[in-house]
């Protein structure tokens, strides 16, 4: 506000100089005005940030830093009277149930156009509706999606899983081993959440694979390299560099490791993690781990 105020004195101050003075006055005036103002502008940072980076000096620069412990006490009733005020406003109002009616029934219509993907040598495709809210992973041939009357085989029911193992899956995509996608890395989120277990799938099976890849409930990013090989970036404690298991401050990962199957030992050899205070992509491995 005082940098406001200041440039709005040094602008009147400049009409007022080249109204009244002769030319090579007002030129002086306006001269030094233009530096008195560049010069309180290096004199002190902008309102909105801190005098330096210690904790009194940003708390006292923006007064919703406490927003950033995503699962601090605060932050999280924050979170909640939000929602709760938000959904009044939208259950009061006249209009929000014929159109959460409406855009339910066409989210939901069993005769939408199934958007499929590529995948080994066929489609597939998930799909959600009223005999399955939370959704089916599931597969066809080109022939049979090109005919008109597509006929689907079901991959992996999210609903019944679900049901099966007392969670509240969410489907958050899986990436499958090229070139015949056969394996693949189905990622599951308990209620929706960022973190996702990580679960190694056999498509051919319709079954988990035993003993496969499997990362517990986590803010992973994870690839595959080869058939037995996994790039991994994750904040479990399973990972082979303990500096890249610490999450960074918004609780995603430091650092990323390559995992082999079916060995258990650490390579001696470690790299050290990725920067702290964001995560890297996870292009070039820091670590090896087999299993």
């Amino acid at each position: 506000m005082n940098r406001l105020i200041l440039s709005a004195a040094a602008s009147a101050l400049m009409l007022g100089a080249c109204a009244t003075e002769s030319p090579a006055e007002a030129a002086r005036i306006i001269q030094d005005a233009t530096r008195a103002a560049a010069d309180a502008a290096l004199a002190a940072p902008p309102p909105h940030l801190p005098a330096d980076l210690s904790p009194a000096s940003v708390a006292a620069a923006d007064e919703f830093i406490w927003l950033e412990e995503v699962q601090g006490e605060r932050a999280l009733a924050f979170v909640e009277q939000s929602n709760t005020r938000a959904l009044s406003r939208l259950e009061g109002d006249p209009r929000y149930e014929p159109f959460r009616r409406e855009a339910y029934a066409i989210l939901s219509a069993q005769d939408r156009i199934p958007t499929p993907r590529f995948q080994g040598d066929g489609l597939v495709n998930f799909w959600q509706d009223d005999q399955h809210p939370k959704g089916i992973w599931r597969r066809t041939t080109r022939e049979s999606y090109a005919s008109g009357n597509t006929e689907w085989e079901t991959i992996l029911d999210i609903d019944a899983l679900a049901r099966a193992e007392g969670r509240d899956w969410v489907w958050k995509g899986a990436g499958c081993l090229a070139p015949d996608e056969r394996y693949c890395l189905v990622n599951l989120s308990n209620g929706g959440q960022d973190a996702v277990e990580v679960r190694e799938f056999d498509t051919q099976t319709g079954q988990f694979v035993e003993g496969g890849f499997r990362l517990p409930e986590g803010k992973h990013r994870v690839t595959w390299l080869d058939a037995d090989t996994l790039l991994v970036a994750t904040t479990s404690a399973r990972a082979p560099s303990p500096r890249a298991a610490i999450p960074t401050s918004c609780g995603l990962c430091r650092g990323a490791s390559r995992w082999r199957r079916r060995r258990r030992s650490i390579a001696a050899n470690r790299a050290t993690a990725a920067m702290a205070s964001a995560p890297r992509s996870i292009a070039a491995p820091t670590a090896r781990w087999r299993r």
